[in-house]
């Protein structure tokens, strides 16, 4: 019989494991997922892609990604629970689309739909990333923001893709929006935003430029005020990150914070890749990123390889990816894949 270890399993048994440093816990949640994994559970025989997940400690939660399932032609945002499974027969970390022990987490998904649902509008809805405002935002030790959220994406509404945000801050069963981010903004393609570890630079890609770079812009030091700062009407200055981007198209920028590294994974079809879109990763140390480096063959294809994000669980000592692609094998269009991206050994300066 299989035994399945989720990572919100009861408390009393994570601190058993983790008395054990050799234990199960260290074995399971430490082992390098090495192979890319179909996400079976969360694909289907249309696009599924541009994932997210909302952070907490544990890495499950609820999967938000964007898929035609629903519209056909058009992309929309789905939320689907998410937990991690290891599978003692096959050695395999998995996940499957429920969340059995964490009642904690799973509390959540009234707001992650709420938001969802706001969200979406009949065009194209890319590029989701949540953010917890009691995890993340405020994060001040209170619990008054439990079930607060703002979740932040791209649509194509008024022709090219444009950054827009929902949040439910103010009454949690309420969403309000869409609001549209008017200083990322331009009259050509933006998307893909990304907040680094302390929030005081967001990252994006856009085309304004012709092909699409990497961008960024720094924010006031005060994230409590982060949606004051997305609304604001005064223009802050955007900027290309020549150290990242290149002479071909650099999309889906997502920065992985940990305790020991600040790592940029983005996709690129910059030339020395394996064909199409492959993904690349690149270090922050002391305000210089590292050159980008291809994933190579064991994450990717002569296929698309596209928006790699990471889960954020802190008992890692690995970077868990989570991306999409149109390789063949999987149930059609793109699927949603995960695989380990980088160690701590790896991502940790030289």
């Amino acid at each position: 019989m299989n035994r399945f270890l989720s990572f919100g399993i009861a408390a009393a048994i994570v601190c058993l494991m983790t008395a054990c440093p050799n234990g199960l816990f260290n074995d399971r949640n430490g082992k390098f997922l090495s192979q890319p994994v179909n996400l079976e559970a969360f694909n289907s025989e249309f696009d599924d892609y541009n994932s997210a997940l909302p952070g907490n400690r544990y890495g499950n939660g609820y999967l938000i990604f964007s898929s035609k399932r629903d519209r056909k032609e058009l992309f929309n945002l789905v939320a689907k629970p998410f937990e991690l499974e290891y599978d003692d027969k096959t050695n395999l970390l998995n996940a499957k689309a429920s969340i059995q022990y964490n009642l904690d987490i799973a509390k959540d998904e009234p707001y992650y739909q709420l938001l969802v649902r706001k969200a979406n509008q009949s065009c194209n809805v890319l590029g989701p990333v949540v953010y917890s405002f009691d995890r993340q935002i405020i994060n001040v030790g209170e619990t008054r923001h439990e079930g607060k959220f703002l979740l932040l994406y791209a649509d194509d509404s008024s022709g090219d893709l444009q950054i827009k945000f929902v949040h439910n801050f103010n009454d949690k069963n309420t969403a309000e929006g869409p609001f549209e981010v008017a200083w990322l903004n331009s009259t050509s393609d933006d998307a893909y935003p990304t907040f680094n570890s302390d929030f005081s630079k967001v990252y994006f890609c856009s085309n304004r430029e012709g092909n699409f770079d990497i961008f960024e812009a720094d924010l006031p030091n005060d994230k409590t005020q982060l949606l004051s700062t997305l609304l604001a009407r005064a223009i802050l200055p955007v900027k290309k990150n020549t150290q990242l981007s290149s002479s071909a198209d650099d999309k889906c920028p997502h920065f992985a914070t940990s305790y020991w590294s600040n790592t940029l994974y983005f996709t690129s079809n910059r030339s020395g890749g394996l064909g199409g879109f492959d993904i690349y990763s690149a270090q922050l140390t002391n305000g210089t990123w590292s050159q980008p480096e291809n994933m190579g063959s064991r994450v990717n294809t002569s296929y698309d390889e596209y928006r790699p994000i990471t889960l954020p669980n802190h008992d890692f000592n690995y970077h868990l990816g989570v991306f999409s692609s149109n390789r063949p094998q999987g149930k059609g269009g793109f699927d949603l894949y995960m695989v380990g991206f980088l160690t701590g050994e790896q991502t940790r300066p030289k």
